[in-house]
């Protein structure tokens, strides 16, 4: 339900609106497809250059201002209950969106201005707080990945008026272009608020292996630009097509993907960023992770700040020391890390005992095992680490069973 806090919220911010205009959107049109040539015009070498020209800049910051004005030019025009689809499809048909099907394709049925900036085009359309309102994502080629646009309107007062918008800063690399975008709009809190949450990858040319940025935007009174509650970034991979997944509440977010671990035998882990969002405060919070094993890899990876949430405080003083510790050792290059067992506890059927094993030495030839004692399921906490196991937690080795692949 759209709440009066919510109405009021969505008016002022509401900039001023020009009226529908079939000439407009005609006008608005054209500069779609002028500004797209320009980007297909663009050289891009061998296909793997990252840096950006002046020209590419220029005609990429002008390709953004094109679809913001086609975009409203639409918005103006469409109906107060539309269907998602026919707006997406009705957006994609002006525009002369393009994307390559999916499956095999000949070599001699790929297009020639394959892989050339600007050369896909589409749009995808969600709704949120029962239709009131819309998000449009506007995305289109870049060197080596893609470039995205997020429009977020409301229809409140009798016609659709953008209320935030969202895009990459003008770059000199593609690195810092938002491809595999993705926002999702929370239901409004009690006090009527709600806000967005988005994801995007940093293109490359060479490896799956990559950065993963999310923020929580604020829209603002008078103001397309949000209020940023959160921007943060991390290392990920994206091997097996696989960019993240976010969902969104009232009240708390996850962002889910995966990325390393400190066992050089895993080759990836999944990474969990689950935050709540208390007013303008957003602040992470369990679950870290999906598994004991993880767990262990995600206390010792974070800040003691954070590590120390997830810790018994009957231990904290002990667990503090020997988090320090393996940061301190962290950078080592003479120096192994990887999981030995995971044990069940006899004491607790949530009580794990995950061994890890230490192996230094100039031919890593010195082998310490620690264990640390996990309690918990789903959501986990620290209560001890030792270099001796707990008699209690024995039996069945379950590291291969619960591991994260």
């Amino acid at each position: 339900m759209v709440t009066a806090a919510i109405a009021a919220q969505q008016k002022a911010s509401r900039p001023s609106q020009a009226p529908c205009s079939e000439a407009d959107f005609s006008a608005v049109t054209k500069q779609v497809q002028a500004s797209r040539a320009a980007l297909l015009a663009l050289p891009i070498g061998d296909g793997m250059q990252p840096d950006v020209s002046a020209e590419g800049q220029h005609a990429i910051s002008a390709m953004k201002e094109s679809l913001g004005d086609f975009v409203n030019a639409h918005m103006r025009c469409a109906p107060l209950n539309p269907d998602i689809e026919s707006i997406k499809r009705e957006l994609s048909e002006s525009a002369h969106a393009f994307t390559m099907p999916t499956g095999q394709i000949r070599k001699e049925d790929i297009p020639p201005d394959f892989g050339k900036y600007g050369f896909q085009l589409w749009f995808d359309v969600q709704s949120a707080h029962e239709n009131r309102l819309l998000s449009i994502t506007a995305a289109f080629d870049i060197e080596c990945g893609t470039d995205a646009i997020l429009f977020v309107f409301s229809s409140d007062g009798g016609s659709w008026h953008e209320v935030l918008r969202w895009q990459s800063k003008p770059y000199s690399s593609i690195k810092d272009a938002f491809w595999s975008f993705d926002s999702r709009i929370s239901p409004a809190d009690n006090s009527g608020r709600w806000y967005v949450v988005t994801k995007h990858i940093a293109p490359w040319c060479s490896s799956t292996w990559s950065g993963i940025g999310y923020e929580v935007l604020r829209p603002q009174p008078g103001s397309l630009n949000p209020k940023v509650l959160l921007s943060q970034d991390d290392f990920m991979w994206w091997g097996n097509e696989d960019f993240g997944t976010l969902t969104a509440n009232a009240n708390d977010f996850d962002v889910r993907f995966h990325s390393t671990s400190i066992d050089g035998g895993v080759h990836n882990r999944v990474w969990i960023r689950h935050f709540t969002v208390s007013g303008d405060t957003v602040t992470r919070v369990q679950p870290v992770a999906v598994s004991p094993r993880d767990f262990v890899d995600e206390w010792l990876i974070s800040p003691w700040k954070s590590a120390r949430g997830w810790s018994s405080k009957g231990a904290s003083e002990q667990l503090r020391q020997e988090h320090e510790a393996f940061s301190r050792a962290e950078n080592s290059s003479h120096r192994l890390l990887s999981f030995g067992t995971i044990h069940l506890c006899s004491d607790d059927h949530n009580h794990f005992q995950v061994e890890l094993v230490e192996e230094t030495g100039p031919k890593f030839d010195i082998d310490q095992s620690f264990y640390f004692q996990v309690v918990g399921k789903n959501a986990y906490t620290m209560t001890g680490v030792s270099k001796t196991p707990d008699p209690r937690c024995g039996g069945q080795d379950l590291l291969d069973e619960m591991s994260t692949k």
